[in-house]
């Protein structure tokens, strides 16, 4: 095994995410794996040239060689050693848990701050107990995620789950499927920190996702989360940033369901 085990895998309440959910109450624990196939492992399945060139892994924490390093570690951990992986993210949730009650706020967990894993599938043991996924052995405590990937029945059915889809320079079919199904899909727009957000983009209302990254107080579906260019993605030209006064790509037709 080429990996170090580190006794954090989630990063609490210490980021530009998810220093805003603290306003609300919320405080969350990220997530930040190595993106991709950075790692030697695939944990983006539907990442484009567009999202791999502007992810935010390069950007804030990210830009440390060692940070990124320990990205690295973690997810080969993850690959390599499943099931002390999974056991130490239980305890780090359990720690997180017990620091909102401190405090008085309410835990979430982003579990794919960098990545778009299905956590759903993913076992995991507490207290002696075998659960189907980490989410079901917190089923009192709020899990989120932003996704490419369609088709995630089971996470749908998790009550204390959320998922939002990711709009692409090239999956503008998916995302109208996603918003008929009743997902927020978020967009990443060309627009500066302070601009103020288009009301209608695509023919749907926007919500202001800049705002917070507690996705799950967000309106139901059928939303657009607007979100400006950050760190290497204000030099995308790949189309994955989309202009303010655009849409969809019309030009797709509309997958037969």
């Amino acid at each position: 095994m080429t990996f170090k085990r580190t006794k954090n895998l989630l990063s609490v309440g210490n980021d530009a995410k998810t220093v805003k959910g603290l306003k609300k109450g919320i405080l969350t624990g990220v997530m930040y794996l190595a993106p991709y196939d950075v790692s030697g492992y695939q944990v983006c399945p539907n990442a484009t040239t567009g999202c791999s060139n502007a992810c935010l892994y390069t950007s804030g924490m990210g830009t440390m060689s060692n940070v990124q390093k320990a990205r690295i570690n973690k997810t080969k951990w993850f690959f390599e050693d499943r099931e002390s992986f999974m056991e130490t993210l239980v305890k780090n949730i359990e720690v997180l848990v017990r620091k909102a009650e401190r405090r008085g706020l309410i835990p979430a967990v982003r579990l794919n701050g960098t990545s778009d894993i299905a956590w759903e599938k993913i076992r995991c043991e507490r207290n002696g107990v075998s659960y189907g996924s980490v989410i079901e052995a917190f089923n009192d405590i709020q899990f989120y995620d932003y996704t490419k990937v369609l088709g995630r029945k089971k996470a749908l059915n998790l009550d204390n789950y959320h998922l939002t889809f990711s709009l692409a320079e090239d999956n503008d079919n998916d995302a109208l499927k996603a918003l008929r199904e009743g997902y927020n899909v978020a967009v990443v727009m060309r627009i500066g920190r302070d601009d103020p957000k288009p009301e209608i983009w695509g023919g749907y209302p926007v919500v202001d996702g800049d705002e917070t990254d507690v996705r799950f107080l967000d309106p139901d579906g059928g939303h657009v989360i607007a979100l400006f260019a950050k760190a290497d993605a204000v030099k995308d030209t790949t189309g994955f940033v989309r202009e303010a006064s655009e849409g969809f790509n019309q030009t797709i037709k509309l997958k037969v369901a």
